[in-house]
């Protein structure tokens, strides 16, 4: 049993108050927070955006009034247009705006503006003869309450979608802190999960969920009964960039063997950004989109349809690593 445990947030206008009531949600594994979602627990903030929550119709139309905020990093200026051009082709429950992280308090407080921003969750577990850190990473939805309504906290978290960081971004948000986090991140951050493509698939999928006024837990395993059909029909896009190999003893990363999706039982191809990008956007032939996440020690392995904007296939598997042939086995 652990005999402390405590968790850190980034989100900066989230109260240490709150925090402190989801500790013990947080701080166990993501195995239990399972069994316990199951089990009825209430959904006890927004902290994390993680527990399924039926979002009311005034939220989303009060979503609706505002001007969301994309904040990119510095590091994307170059390829910025790219990035800007495939989010709002996907994008338009609200006006979509771009900027830089450095102007966040000028649309922090402001009611006008919703706002997607990378958060992080740092808990460390203390055991009696070791320790450790899980660091969850996230791209996040928020809203602001309305005035008046803002008890301990003065966003609603919407959405959040799971960010795969390297090593060195990893360690960055388990040894930094909350005033330097962001900027961090956003000057020097490096997710394997974040190109344009990529985020237009899970854009699409979040706006498809906002639209039917649901926040999925962020455990839920999907296989969509049209699944093999539309496997079979179209060729699966892999991204090369998520195909790390992550070696949990000295932290290296490499490129995982092309041989891989071997296992995979229908048509696939890997592709570069550039490649990527060309046949999503350029010649928008592309129709199912792969994606593997590391998020600390959780896996998710998920299929996108980009036809009908939602995920078609999930599968959450706890404490492992790296994708393995037979994840890829399991989606036949």
């Amino acid at each position: 049993m652990c005999s402390r445990r405590y968790c850190i947030t980034f989100a900066k206008n989230n109260p240490v108050k709150r925090l402190l009531i989801l500790t013990l949600l947080a701080s166990l594994f993501s195995g239990c927070l399972k069994k316990m979602a199951q089990a009825g627990l209430a959904d006890t903030g927004d902290k994390f955006i993680m527990n399924k929550k039926k979002l009311s119709a005034g939220t989303i139309d009060r979503l609706k009034t505002t001007t969301t905020v994309f904040f990119l990093p510095k590091g994307d200026l170059e390829r910025r247009d790219s990035f800007q051009a495939a989010i709002a082709s996907v994008w338009d429950l609200t006006t979509i705006v771009f900027d830089e992280i450095s102007n966040f308090e000028k649309y922090n407080n402001d009611a006008g503006y919703s706002y997607f921003i990378v958060e992080g969750v740092n808990t460390h577990i203390r055991m009696e003869h070791t320790s450790f850190d899980q660091m969850h990473l996230y791209l996040a939805l928020r809203l602001p309450k309305e005035e008046g309504n803002t008890k301990d906290v003065n966003t609603l978290g919407l959405a959040r979608i799971e960010l795969f960081p390297d090593f060195i971004t990893l360690m960055t948000g388990i040894n930094g802190s909350p005033k330097t986090f962001l900027t961090k991140v956003y000057d020097k951050g490096v997710f394997y999960n974040w190109s344009p493509v990529l985020l237009k698939a899970q854009l699409a999928a979040v706006q498809t969920n906002l639209k039917a006024n649901n926040r999925p837990w962020l455990y839920d395993e999907i296989n969509d009964p049209q699944l093999t059909r539309r496997l079979s029909k179209d060729t699966l896009y892999v991204p090369k960039r998520v195909l790390v190999h992550f070696n949990k003893f000295n932290g290296n990363e490499t490129l995982s063997s092309n041989s891989l999706f071997q296992a995979y039982g229908y048509k696939y191809k890997i592709c570069d950004d550039k490649e990527l990008y060309r046949v999503f956007e350029t010649e928008k032939r592309g129709k199912l989109l792969f994606e593997y996440v590391k998020g600390s020690t959780d896996k998710f392995v998920s299929i996108y349809d980009m036809e009908s904007r939602r995920i078609i296939y999930k599968q959450y598997t706890h404490n492992s690593y790296n994708l393995k042939s037979k994840d890829l086995k399991r989606i036949l």
